[in-house]
């Protein structure tokens, strides 16, 4: 991302040309409504493991939120020629949803002198703003035409709440997921949109003398991904910081490191995934049976997950 300043005496002639780049832009997306997000928000940066000021993002005409003034490197915002990239600079964004619709996230980006985001250690030469996604806080709305599946999760081996795992929802035999990360409370909602119902599709014109919609179901199928010993906590440490940073894992450990779990579904027999069915209009609560057989339990257990030897 680049901005360039024309410095003009008299009709059209630049006396001078200042170029700024701004290395770290960032786009956020909603995944189940498949757009950006962009409005709401609040994003903080600071430079890993260094006492600092916090630089907070400006939102652009395009939805973009950039930073400028990114701590050593200076030399990438206003180019002279090569710097060189011998020096990395970590970086920790803080994102924080002012509407209360997304769990606030944590991210960490690694930069070289050049201001090219580190991807594996390699420069990325993918253009334009880094793309991140953030996932449905417990107590947002549905909007029409999509399903709102919630859960308490709870750890079966501590019987504490298991924040920051994964619920992972697939609807029938479509293979696309939908998935909702607990927050720090354990608490997690995952917004699935309803699939087209079939016999609607039928008819002349479609949808005639097919009858009411009302009761349809669709069958879920549910799994989880919970290994709470396998995330880093950025912000953990840093003086006068307070929650929701400090206890706010990243969000990459979250997404990429967690193994699949077990969930109880039935008290004396885990199992890797959990059946439910998903009724058109209403909202669906997962739960664990409880040790009656005729009653529910007010969360879904879940087993941590095994890391590969």
């Amino acid at each position: 991302m680049g901005t360039t300043l024309n410095a003009a005496s008299g009709p059209g002639i630049p006396l001078e040309v200042l170029r700024i780049v701004t290395p770290l832009g960032i786009r956020f997306w909603d995944l189940t409504l498949n757009l950006p997000i962009n409005d709401g928000l609040t994003v903080n940066l600071w430079l890993a493991n260094l006492p600092g000021p916090r630089l907070t993002a400006v939102p652009t005409l395009s939805g973009v939120y950039a930073f400028f003034g990114l701590p050593g490197l200076h030399a990438a915002e206003y180019p002279n020629g090569g710097v060189g990239a011998s020096r990395t600079f970590t970086y920790v964004v803080t994102v924080q949803d002012q509407l209360g619709r997304y769990l606030p996230a944590v991210l960490v980006y690694t930069l070289d002198q050049n201001g090219a985001v580190l991807v594996n250690g390699v420069p990325d030469s993918t253009p334009g703003p880094r793309l991140a996604y953030l996932f449905s806080a417990p107590t947002r709305q549905a909007t029409p035409g999509v399903a709102a599946v919630s859960a308490y999760l709870i750890d079966q081996a501590t019987n504490n709440p298991a924040p920051w795992a994964l619920l992972t929802i697939r609807v029938g035999n479509d293979p696309e997921t939908w998935t909702g990360i607990a927050d720090d409370s354990g608490r997690v909602l995952v917004l699935v949109p309803y699939p087209v119902v079939q016999r609607l599709q039928f008819g002349s014109p479609p949808g005639s003398g097919q009858g009411s919609i009302t009761g349809e179901t669709w069958p879920l199928t549910v799994q989880v991904q919970y290994s709470p010993d396998q995330l880093g906590y950025p912000l953990a440490s840093v003086p006068g910081l307070v929650w929701p940073w400090t206890v706010t894992p990243n969000l990459k450990d979250i997404l990429d490191s967690q193994q699949p779990g077990s969930i109880w579904a039935d008290p004396a027999t885990p199992v890797t995934e959990f059946q439910a069915t998903l009724t058109l209009g209403q909202d669906l609560v997962l739960r664990s049976a409880a040790l009656s057989p005729w009653s529910l339990s007010s969360s879904l257990n879940i087993s941590r997950g095994t890391s590969p030897p």
